[in-house]
């Protein structure tokens, strides 16, 4: 499809969902950790759903969209972004994405064996299927699309934002936060690079469904950032 029309029609997407406050961009979970707020059991339960949920599957997710894909400069975009969650090269961590999260998990008292290990809240559930989902009945651009700029649209902002809350009032150190920091600048590079390319393979009959998706994972990803609260004893 046209790239500038594809655009123009996802910066469209993005202010209506922000002007009724769908998005990560004004989301009640930033603004507790912001000021405070989360107790310490509270900050574990939204920790540990949002990698049960999400940030577990995204290499496994890139390969399955890798598999489908038929565009040789894509496919090369995908290899180098698996590159960097399996082996923090881009970046130059050289540690995994997961593994940089269960440092983080420790560092607010998780162990890494529960984390791996933790029950899966209907809303993390919610999220890890609708990823495998989409990517296993929808062609290849439309996966990637909707849980590529789904997440990487806002992920820089919101992070910048969960450093600053967790380093001022739970008192975590540079290295805890490396997974958040990592992903501050990796997020907002492919982020500016991904959307010209992702829709320059998408077919014009595929635009609707393509904004779809993107709109469907922003809201998933808003009510698993949302998931605050550790079930009752």
């Amino acid at each position: 499809m046209d790239v500038q029309k594809g655009l123009r029609e996802l910066d469209g997407l993005i202010r209506r969902l922000e002007r009724n406050n769908r998005t990560l961009k004004s989301h009640p979970t930033i603004e507790k950790i912001e000021r405070g707020e989360l107790t310490m059991p509270q900050l574990r339960h939204w920790a540990t759903q949002l990698f049960v949920g999400n940030k577990g599957h995204n290499a496994k997710i890139l390969g399955l969209i890798y598999a489908k894909c038929d565009d040789f400069p894509a496919r090369k975009a995908i290899v180098e972004n698996l590159i960097e969650e399996e082996l923090g090269r881009v970046s130059g961590v050289n540690r995994s994405h997961p593994e940089l999260y269960l440092e983080f998990g420790e560092a607010i008292g998780i162990p890494r064996d529960a984390l791996l290990h933790a029950a899966m809240t209907p809303d993390a559930t919610a999220m890890m299927h609708w990823m495998y989902w989409l990517a296993d009945s929808k062609p290849w651009y439309v996966t990637l699309a909707g849980i590529s700029l789904g997440s990487e649209l806002f992920n820089p902002d919101a992070y910048v934002r969960v450093i600053d809350g967790l380093k001022r009032h739970y008192h975590l150190s540079d290295d805890a936060l490396l997974f958040f920091s990592v992903h501050v600048k990796v997020d907002k590079d492919h982020g500016d690079s991904s959307a010209g390319s992702i829709f320059r393979a998408i077919p014009e009959s595929a635009a609707a469904e393509t904004l779809w998706a993107v709109e469907t994972h922003i809201e998933f990803m808003r009510r698993l950032w949302s998931d605050i609260d550790p079930p009752a004893a």
